[in-house]
C-alpha cells in the first residue's frame, strides 16, 4: 500500500484556501481525481497533497488518510497536518521511478502533473509514515534517536529509519513505529500492539517528556 503525491494546482488552490501560508491546517478531506494512477491507494496509502509557489516553491498542503473512492474523488478523514515549505527536500525526494523532482524554472508545477509513487524514504522525508507519525506534522525535524547496532527491534536512528519496516516482532511480542515532536526535534520509537488503542496518549507523553528535557538543555549552562 504505497503512499503517494500529487498536485494541487495553483489556481484551484489560491481560490479554496485564499490567505493560506505556511503553519495553517487546512481542513482538506477531498481531492478530486480520477486518474488510474491513484488504483493503488484502494489498497490503502497516504495522499501527500503539494502546491507550487512563486519562484518555485514548493509547499506540503495535506496528507490524506483513510482514503475511498466513490467514482468521481478520493474521500478521507479531515487533513490534520499545517501547511509546510518542503522546497528544500526537492532534491532528496527521488519516488519510485528513482528520476526525482526535475523542473526548469517556472515550471515546478507542470513537472509534478502526473501523481507520483513515494519510496518509504520519501515519506520519511515528508514526516514519517504509517502510525508512526499519524496525526503528527509533517516537517523535516532533527531526528534525535539514537544509532543502537545492537537490539531486538530495528534501529531507528535518521540514517536506518528509511530501512526499517513499520511493524516488528520481539521476544514473541509485536510492535508499530510511532514519532513523538517537539520544539523542532523528532524521536522515533516501537510501541507494543497492546498499546495500540491509547497511542495517541503514549505519543502525546513522549512529547511532553521531550519539551521538559530540551527546554532543560537549552537553559543549562
Amino acid at each position: 500500500m504505497p503512499d503517494m503525491m500529487a498536485i494541487v494546482s495553483k489556481a484551484v488552490f489560491e481560490k479554496e484556501h485564499p490567505g493560506a501560508k505556511p503553519g495553517s491546517t487546512l481542513p482538506i478531506e477531498v481531492y478530486r481525481s480520477t486518474h488510474k494512477a491513484f488504483e493503488k491507494l484502494k489498497t490503502g496509502g497516504r495522499l501527500f497533497l503539494v502546491t507550487a509557489r512563486p519562484d518555485d516553491v514548493l509547499w506540503l498542503v495535506a496528507v490524506l488518510d483513510g482514503l475511498t473512492f466513490d467514482g468521481k474523488q478520493w474521500n478521507s478523514k479531515p487533513n490534520r497536518t499545517p501547511i509546510t515549505d518542503i522546497t528544500p527536500l526537492k532534491g532528496s525526494l527521488t519516488f519510485d521511478s528513482g528520476k526525482g523532482i526535475t523542473a526548469a524554472p517556472g515550471q515546478l508545477g507542470m513537472s509534478l502533473q502526473t501523481p507520483r509513487v513515494l519510496t518509504p524514504a520519501d515519506a520519511q522525508l515528508l514526516g514519517g509514515s504509517g502510525a508512526a507519525s499519524e496525526g503528527a506534522p509533517a516537517s523535516a525535524t532533527r531526528n534525535l534517536t539514537a544509532h543502537e547496532p545492537v537490539t531486538a527491534l530495528p534501529c531507528l536512528c535518521s540514517k536506518c529509519i528509511a530501512k526499517a519496516p513499520e511493524r516488528a516482532t520481539a521476544k514473541d511480542m509485536s510492535f508499530f513505529r510511532m514519532s513523538a515532536e517537539a520544539h523542532g526535534r523528532t524521536l522515533h520509537f516501537w510501541v507494543p500492539d497492546e498499546l495500540a488503542e491509547t497511542k495517541r496518549a503514549v505519543q502525546q507523553s513522549v512529547a511532553g517528556a521531550m519539551r521538559v528535557k530540551l527546554k532543560k538543555a537549552r537553559v543549562s549552562p
